[in-house]
């Protein structure tokens, strides 16, 4: 049995990784070591693009 993925859960899934990559990107801006900013803002730019893709798939899923 297939489950639909709404287009509203999509776009809240979404939402809810672009709060984290704001979060992440404000904690790596008090990190002191450069290696934790860098890892960090690559967390950032990853949750960025999955909230991308899932707003794209939200563009082709079915409401309801």
């Amino acid at each position: 049995m297939e489950i639909a993925i709404s287009k509203e859960n999509l776009l809240k899934q979404a939402d809810g990784l672009r709060e984290l990559a704001r979060r992440s990107r404000r904690l790596a801006e008090t990190m002191t070591a450069e290696v934790d900013q860098r890892r960090l803002a690559r967390v950032t730019e990853e949750l960025k693009e999955s909230a991308t893709r899932l707003e794209q798939e939200a563009v082709a899923a079915k409401t309801g």
